[in-house]
């Protein structure tokens, strides 16, 4: 043949080519974080190559991002436990492997613009693979608030709220960054994690929705989704006696003080000795690496299974025991006792649950809320305080009816006004708030709205008890409160009047007063009258206490006279306290009535009664055993100059 000059070498397929229609499979995100992701030092202290061997728990999550059956993953976390960056390297994989349509959506704007220049930005500048998806691989083309067009998809990053999150554009992928803090704005009926999923249907079968977040209050929206999944806890396997558990504040052990009490917190910080970790199996200590070591040899296993022993000394492995559900929808949880001992330690756990309890004690509780979602990444359940009419048979005691019992020193009524009826409750109140019923009852008085119809009502603030043990000796209210919720005017015209006789009684409404006040006063009718305005939760709480937290007769206790009928317990017991949502991370505790609606009308009075005790200086009664020391003219008037001088 002849010969010819053309160079077949020019057919030859450029490697880019042959990238482009190589059959090989995808790298999973983990897989892919191990390889190409690269930690620069503006985002981690462990500056290099991405190791899996630091968090082996993420591995599983990260898998699951990227497996067809999937569609969702849902993942409680405590603080700093690298389950943002589970979604970060979902993120890298897609755009290195498997590009689509990609949304990523943080709390808010101030926290998604702080996380894009702190540590997504720093993961394409350290990443070649994936600089290069970048338009000229130039940074300064990855966007916030707006679409990034990369070389094979499109990337919107941004906030709740912010243009990119609020588009009709169809998703693929859909990463929500502290889902719990995300409050999208749908409504308040919506599920606001509904907006998102509609962005999908285009890609239904092949969607992905990764929602990593601390969590905040058990029963928001986010727990609500966590619960539809699987629900997986991490089963810690101990090195000793290879028995797996999950890891739990329970088992956390910390020295005491000679009287049991916890030493300070800072105690705790300082020497790594005085708290350990236990293992629910063997009771074995564990320091902070044969914790880790545990972690190591861990496994995740759906709720309503167990982990168990099943390899051989020096080769442990746990097996899943009970039966696993194929769900699309995962749920993981990571807690404070997974987390690498470079990061937290034994030590930093227990100075931050004694410091956490030094606070409560103070009437702080954000600081134990913190420790619950923060570390042991589990919601806060507020308490409730709960009511039962059979918890009051106990407070029935011997003193009789309309009877002023020994150690009562004053004498308050609360009064509840209905239409054409009041309830009331007069109370008699002792040293350190020990309490008597001395009367409680309904009075029919006609058309409330007439004042010639208060009649009845007077002649009860007139009324004088006697005592059991003297009947010449006679007590009258110190203080009585009218509630004048719905009938101000007339409430208002009674009072006055009565206080003209010199019959100290004021009219109350509840109010949101400050946090910790039980009261303030507004004056009423030209300032001839003050109205109390009551912070009825506070005051509610302590009639709680009064009548079921305290079990022993005496301070602090609330008797109910022998003759406390049936109706009465349920009156007392009518509401409860439950949580109630006063925005998207802060929920309050209320009193309610409980939803068989009953009759809550001397519940009321009491409350008033109390209201009233305060108000009247119940906190200064003396004790009656104490004799008081009598202080003679010449002794007072040389105090006097004294304080002169």
């Amino acid at each position: 043949m002849p010969q010819t000059d053309f160079d077949f070498d020019i057919l030859a397929m450029q490697p880019e080519e042959i990238e482009t229609i190589e059959v090989r499979d995808k790298l999973t995100v983990s897989q892919w974080a191990q390889q190409r992701r690269i930690l620069s030092r503006k985002e981690s202290r462990y500056a290099g190559p991405w190791s899996n061997a630091l968090c082996p728990f993420l591995v599983e999550i990260m898998d699951s991002l990227s497996n067809t059956h999937t569609r969702e993953v849902w993942l409680k976390k405590s603080a700093q436990s690298s389950g943002t960056e589970a979604g970060h390297n979902m993120l890298g994989q897609t755009v290195d492997e498997d590009p689509c349509p990609f949304l990523y959506i943080m709390p808010d704007e101030a926290t998604a613009k702080k996380e894009f220049r702190t540590r997504i930005k720093p993961m394409f500048e350290a990443t070649p693979s994936l600089l290069k998806h970048l338009k000229g691989g130039d940074i300064r083309n990855l966007n916030i608030g707006q679409e990034t067009e990369l070389d094979r998809m499109f990337l919107f990053m941004g906030w709740a709220g912010s243009a990119v999150s609020m588009s009709s554009t169809p998703i693929q992928k859909i990463i929500i960054d502290e889902a719990a803090k995300c409050h999208l704005d749908v409504g308040e009926e919506a599920n606001p994690y509904e907006l998102l999923r509609d962005r999908q249907k285009t890609f239904e079968g092949v969607s992905k929705l990764f929602a990593p977040s601390t969590p905040i209050l058990a029963g928001d929206e986010f727990d609500l989704e966590f619960n539809e999944t699987d629900q997986r806890e991490y089963w810690l396997q101990c090195p000793y006696c290879n028995q797996s558990h999950i890891g739990k504040h329970e088992y956390l052990q910390f020295d005491k003080n000679s009287v049991g009490h916890l030493w300070p917190a800072v105690h705790y910080k300082e020497d790594v000795k005085c708290s350990r970790y236990i293992c629910p199996k063997c009771e074995k200590k564990w320091d902070d690496w044969k914790r880790w070591q545990a972690v190591q040899n861990g496994i995740w296993a759906p709720r309503d299974t167990k982990v168990e022993y099943a390899g051989s000394a020096g080769s442990p492995q746990g097996k899943i025991v009970g039966k696993v559900f194929s769900n699309p929808l995962r749920g993981y949880r990571i807690t404070c006792f997974m987390i690498y001992p470079g990061f937290t330690t034994i030590s930093a756990m227990a100075f931050t649950w004694a410091s956490a309890q030094s606070k409560l004690k103070a009437g702080r509780k954000k600081p134990l809320q913190n420790y619950v979602n923060s570390w042991l990444g589990e919601d806060w359940i507020e308490k409730e305080k709960e009511t039962a009419a059979d918890r009051l048979i106990p407070h029935i005691s011997t003193h009789k009816i309309e009877t002023v019992p020994d150690g009562a020193q004053m004498l308050t009524i609360g009064i509840d006004v209905q239409m054409d009826h009041i309830w009331f409750v007069a109370a008699g109140w002792g040293y350190r708030s020990e309490v008597w019923t001395i009367e409680e009852g309904r009075i029919e008085t006609g058309d409330i709205r007439q004042l010639k119809n208060w009649g009845l009502i007077e002649e009860l603030l007139n009324k004088a008890w006697h005592f059991a043990d003297d009947d010449k000796k006679t007590m009258s209210s110190r203080l009585a409160l009218i509630d004048c919720g719905e009938w101000q005017d007339v409430v208002f015209d009674f009072c006055l009047k009565m206080q003209k006789q010199g019959i100290p009684v004021f009219p109350c409404k509840g109010s949101g007063t400050g946090r910790y006040d039980i009261f303030t006063t507004t004056p009423v009718l030209n300032k001839k009258l003050l109205r109390y305005d009551l912070n009825v939760n506070n005051i509610k709480d302590r009639v709680f206490r009064l009548l079921y937290e305290t079990e022993d007769s005496g301070p602090g206790f609330w008797h109910l006279h022998e003759g406390t009928s049936q109706e009465v317990l349920e009156h007392l017991s009518s509401e409860h306290q439950v949580p109630e949502r006063m925005s998207l991370r802060k929920s309050k505790l209320v009193w309610l009535p409980k939803a068989d609606h009953k009759a809550n009308h001397l519940w009321d009075a009491a409350v008033y009664a109390t209201a009233a005790a305060e108000i009247a200086g119940v906190r200064m009664i003396r004790d009656p055993n104490t004799p008081v020391k009598k202080i003679s003219l010449a002794e007072r008037q040389a105090a006097s100059r004294r304080d002169r001088d």
